[in-house]
Parts: C-alpha cells; sequence; structure tokens
C-alpha cells in the first residue's frame, strides 16, 4: 500500500465523520505517515508500531483543528447559508406587490395568490 492509500483512508475517515481536511493539514498527514503501510484499518508506522486510522483522525484533529470543516450536508443548509427561495419566502410582500396583486387578472392572478401563499 501507497502513502496515497493511506491519504485516501483517511479522508475517508474524517468524511464519516462529517469533516473535510484542508491542503496543509493533508502535508501534515503525508508528512507524519511516510513510509507507512496500511494494512485494514491499522496504520504501521515503521519503528513506532501501529495505529488505527480513526485513532490517527482523532490526533490530527487534536493537533490541527483548523484544518477541519464540517462538510455542508446537502439536504441541510448551514443556519449562515440561505438560499435565494428561503430569503424570499422570509422578505414580506411590499405595498406595491399587493396593489399590483389586486389589479391582476388570469394566470398572472394564480401565480401572485400562491406566491402570496408561500410567503404567508
Amino acid at each position: 500500500m501507497t502513502t496515497d492509500s493511506i491519504e485516501d483512508a483517511v479522508v475517508s475517515a474524517a468524511r464519516s465523520k462529517g469533516y473535510a481536511i484542508n491542503s496543509t493539514t493533508m502535508a501534515t498527514v503525508a508528512v507524519d505517515l511516510a513510509g507507512s503501510k496500511l494494512d485494514g484499518e491499522l496504520i504501521a508506522v515503521p519503528g513506532k508500531g501501529s495505529l488505527s486510522v480513526q485513532d490517527y483522525l482523532r490526533d490530527l484533529h487534536d493537533r490541527a483543528p483548523s484544518g477541519f470543516s464540517r462538510l455542508q450536508q446537502p439536504d441541510k443548509p448551514d443556519d449562515r447559508e440561505r438560499t435565494i427561495s428561503e430569503m424570499r419566502r422570509k422578505r414580506p410582500l411590499d405595498s406595491g406587490w399587493h396593489a399590483r396583486h389586486a389589479k391582476a387578472t388570469g394566470i398572472t392572478k394564480t401565480m401572485m395568490d400562491e406566491i402570496a401563499r408561500n410567503r404567508a
């Protein structure tokens, strides 16, 4: 096994915990584990013994917490990141919109009614 497979295992373990690792921290992984071999879930470090990928990841996170960021879950937007449609739903409709809505007819009236329902 190469160092790349060990790095892949570390990245996969981080992702399974909900984290992404930045490139600077990945450089630390490469230096820490140079010459090591992956044996299943264990990393055999030359002259130092073996440790699990999870234990290494925990140690790395303790040493370099700024190198980890939370992964964005596609079905759970971050509280700080709102989509345009969410912002529109929360924004109140102004008086000009209500005046146009009162005069609208046909499909325009139907669509404006739907907008009003979605924002209420």
